[in-house]
């Protein structure tokens, strides 16, 4: 992709994309980059091994884009506003990636593999923090008028929604505990 106005701003200003098991939706994906005029760099497994700051140096995109993670895309000096748009523009064809990264100084000595391990993890964390939030924000409205273990169930999940640096594990249980009560009561 050729440089665009945002490049010529002094930064390397770019998105790399691995679209993985999506490849299907490479060419949509493309054609908003384009239409932004974002330069970009398309990935697939054979740069899993390379760091990131390898990455953006990149000028070519890889022969084979299709791959075994989900799509991803990483925004290198991106403006937060020209992200936002992009995102919008996706979303409004349908196409919404869950997993994403800006450029900082720690990740660019990541592998390309490592990171997308990371933000996995990442969203997997947040997927389940949400969906307990779901839980305790949506009671049963009789189970919570008439039993005192359900309300202490409540209760407990919103504690750990209140607290910092809870183990996944411990919304995996809560979530468990809610949705097969009242069989663990």
């Amino acid at each position: 992709m050729k440089p665009s106005d945002l490049s010529k701003k002094g930064h390397n200003v770019m998105v790399l994309i691995y679209y993985g098991k999506q490849y299907a939706l490479r060419d949509q994906v493309a054609e908003v980059l384009e239409q932004m005029h974002v330069p970009y760099v398309e990935l697939g497994d054979e740069d899993l091994d390379r760091t990131l700051k390898e990455l953006i140096q990149k000028e070519e995109s890889t022969a084979c884009l299709e791959g075994e993670r989900d799509i991803f895309m990483y925004f290198s000096d991106v403006p937060v506003d020209t992200i936002e748009k992009i995102d919008d523009a996706l979303k409004a064809k349908g196409i919404h990636i869950v997993h994403k990264a800006v450029k900082t100084d720690t990740n660019l000595g990541w592998k390309l593999s490592d990171l997308l391990d990371h933000i996995h993890a990442e969203a997997s964390y947040f997927q389940k923090r949400e969906k307990l939030r779901t839980l305790v924000s949506h009671p049963d409205p009789v189970l919570l008028s008439t039993n005192p273990k359900y309300r202490d169930l409540m209760v407990m999940g919103f504690e750990l929604l209140e607290e910092t640096d809870v183990p996944e594990k411990m919304y995996d249980t809560a979530i468990h505990l809610i949705e097969t009560f009242p069989e663990h009561a």
